[in-house]
């Protein structure tokens, strides 16, 4: 794997995912700090807002607070991503022939790379996951997709697109998740 892409997976593993950006929280979208313990609303999971959070310390843009609220905010990050101001920030749909190695082998080099879906009924939310860096060989991702790194009902340091998105499927190979890039050279803290 190239340098950029080891550099990419350690700073995604210093962000300590399966500690923070908890599910059943009400979080700092920024840091995934339980900010308030008492709040009824904002505290289901924070997958975008991870995934923004990771974008913003690279000086990446995502869509994020406070241009979004951060409930909802996948299913808003899914239909920003192919506008021209995501174009401006630097992102691109991931193309190929084979798309899950096309995006895991741009997440080896060091490109931030975004899997997202959108929830067909506009009062539930999508999930938006990055691709981890990681060697997989051509079967493994045919027959489970990029690793990801992510927050939902459960936070993953690593585990596939199929287990990841397993609530949002419905059908494998499936159809409905996207990949995009962002063409700016990640800025490490």
């Amino acid at each position: 794997m190239p340098e950029n892409g080891r550099r990419l997976r350690e700073f995604y593993l210093s962000l300590q995912v399966e500690q923070l950006w908890l599910a059943g929280q009400h979080v700092s979208w920024e840091t995934g700090v339980a900010d308030r313990p008492d709040a009824t609303s904002g505290n289901h999971t924070h997958c975008s807002a991870f995934a923004a959070a990771a974008c913003k310390r690279l000086n990446i843009y995502l869509l994020r607070p406070p241009e979004h609220k951060q409930i909802l905010l996948a299913n808003a990050q899914y239909d920003w991503l192919p506008t021209p101001a995501a174009a401006d920030a630097g992102w691109r749909p991931v193309a190929g022939r084979n798309i899950y190695e096309a995006a895991q082998n741009l997440a080896n080099k060091g490109y931030i790379v975004l899997a997202i879906c959108q929830n067909p009924d506009p009062k539930k939310p999508g999930h938006t996951a990055l691709v981890m860096p990681a060697d997989l060989r051509p079967e493994k991702l045919e027959e489970s997709g990029p690793e990801m790194i992510m927050a939902g009902t459960h936070n993953h340091n690593r585990i596939s697109l199929k287990a990841g998105f397993h609530s949002h499927l419905t059908g494998w190979p499936e159809h409905a998740v996207l990949f995009y890039y962002n063409t700016q050279t990640p800025s490490f803290p």
